[in-house]
């Protein structure tokens, strides 16, 4: 599955209709893609110094990434 579909599939579950063990897959899936997108947006921000440079917002979401915890 690509990473758009996974993402959309996870956006549009019909959470109301899952039960309680469903609904803390759910969650466990939606937690682990969010730190698989962190995860890359840290490496193309790190990997882009020169643009990270010139937009200071940029920089904090850089420095937010390096320290949350996405391992």
């Amino acid at each position: 599955m690509s990473d758009a579909s996974e993402t959309d599939r996870l956006i549009n579950t019909d959470v109301s209709a899952l039960t309680g063990v469903e609904m803390l897959e759910h969650l466990d899936a939606v937690e682990q893609r969010m730190k698989e997108l962190m995860k890359t947006e840290l490496e193309l921000l790190e990997s882009s110094p020169e643009i990270v440079a010139d937009r200071p917002e940029l920089q904090a979401r850089l420095d937010h990434l390096r320290a949350a915890e996405i391992q």
